[in-house]
């Protein structure tokens, strides 16, 4: 494994009923297994999740991984510098990768040049239960278009498909360790956080390339197409966003982001309330023009301290 390209890295946590679909995604690639090397970094789980992977023991280009310190973004570093290759690849658990994925990926290292710092792709929705009638698969793609381009500043890539330059990651520390879900607990702006770190210190035209050719493909399970995952998600990310957004923060700054906000939520919910008699679906209606007054929400909410964690509010610790 001396040739080795690109390394792709799963980080997992008590997931091991559906960890083989992401594994196995990685193992049908239509790329030659010596540019590549699939790393399984198990945060902590408490399942059969070793196992799992032992399933696939036969494989020389698959390794397990160990991480004992609870968090995604423990996880993501760990991943990263146990890497072999000179780019990370990050897939999630519950994701499966097309299979010329990685020839993607690589034909861009080769052809690209200079090289960019990064590289992703569009994220589409898979499911193995039924969906609800209101519920659409344009509510989970996450993708930048139909041609391939270079991100612009505040653009970034979704987390199941980003791919990053290993030498960037190490020299800004990679992913923020206070930030993204710890065990059970949601917590979101780690990928934001990162990002904006690498606009901020390299502040180049040409940094992410994105190709709509590099395709996975993430499960939608039964228990997220509802409201009241929706309603947790959105607010999450407007609490995540006085960090990586609009941090550092002093009292006067927050006062601002507080009555901007306000004025902001009281106008997107009056357009709501206007548009509701034009949508035949309550739940249509609450996802399409509810998104911003809930994380307008978050937002504020964070502002004067008040967290939220799995559904559960609380003061946050350096607000008391």
């Amino acid at each position: 494994m001396n040739n080795v390209q690109i390394s792709v890295i799963i980080c997992t946590y008590n997931r091991s009923n559906i960890l083989s679909g992401s594994i196995e995604s990685l193992m049908h690639q239509t790329a030659d297994k010596e540019i590549f090397e699939i790393i399984v970094v198990d945060n902590n789980s408490t399942d059969n999740t070793k196992e799992i992977v032992n399933q696939f023991r036969n494989a020389e280009n698959l390794r397990y991984i160990f991480e004992p310190n609870q968090g995604l973004s423990h996880a993501r570093n760990r991943g990263f510098r146990e890497a072999k290759g000179e780019y990370v690849a990050y897939i999630d658990d519950d994701a499966r990768a097309d299979p010329d994925w990685i020839t993607g990926i690589y034909m861009m290292l080769q052809e690209l040049n200079p090289r960019p710092i990064g590289i992703g792709g569009p994220i589409y929705p898979f499911y193995l239960s039924e969906k609800p009638d209101w519920f659409l698969d344009e509510y989970e793609i996450r993708s930048w278009g139909d041609a391939p381009r270079y991100l612009k500043k505040g653009e970034f890539f979704s987390g199941s498909n980003m791919v990053f330059s290993k030498a960037v990651l190490e020299r800004l520390g990679g992913f923020d360790i206070n930030l993204g879900v710890k065990g059970e607990t949601l917590n979101l702006g780690e990928e934001t956080r990162l990002f904006n770190k690498i606009w901020d210190e390299y502040n180049e035209k040409e940094m992410f390339y994105y190709s709509p050719d590099l395709k996975v493909y993430h499960l939608v399970p039964a228990d997220k197409m509802n409201l009241h995952y929706f309603f947790k998600r959105r607010f999450m990310v407007g609490q995540s966003s006085l960090q990586t957004l609009y941090s550092p923060l002093d009292n006067l700054k927050k006062i601002s982001l507080i009555v901007g906000f306000s004025g902001f939520i009281l106008y997107k919910t009056i357009v709501a309330i206007v548009k509701l008699p034009f949508y035949r679906s309550f739940h249509t209606w609450v996802i399409e023009c509810m998104n911003p007054v809930i994380v307008g929400l978050g937002l504020v909410c964070a502002c004067v301290g008040i967290r939220c964690s799995f559904g559960q509010f609380k003061i946050a610790e350096s607000e008391r």
